[in-house]
């Protein structure tokens, strides 16, 4: 199965709407060949949040996201088989972003740089 890496730059635009309402600002990066795994590799910030999403040719994504405020990190992989799967990304990323609600099966901890609580 090769997913369509390009579909991450229509799918971001599709919920222009929802990330303006967050503040965000999403940089693409053009597909990379990545050692004959090409990958998308997409960035986004506000003044609350940060992150990344990686896409391979075969699927795979990270989500990976920062709160700026105490450096909490959210990460998620995800096996992306089609497009619909691209949607629960970004829909998992808005609900986060939005009202903190964690996806399930991500992986929450505190970026090395911030101080032990």
């Amino acid at each position: 199965m090769n997913f369509p890496l390009d579909a991450l730059g229509s799918a971001v635009a599709a919920r222009a709407e929802t990330w303006e309402r967050l503040g965000l600002e999403w940089r693409i990066r053009p597909v990379a060949p990545n050692h004959g795994k090409p990958v998308v590799v997409s960035e986004f910030e506000s003044a609350t949040w940060m992150g990344e999403v990686l896409i391979w040719i075969s699927g795979e994504a990270e989500l990976d996201v920062i709160r700026v405020s105490d450096d909490q990190v959210v990460s998620k992989h995800y096996d992306l088989t089609g497009l619909d799967d691209l949607e629960v990304l970004l829909g998992e990323l808005g609900a986060l972003l939005a009202v903190d609600r964690v996806p399930d099966a991500a992986v929450v901890r505190h970026h090395p740089s911030a101080p032990a609580s």
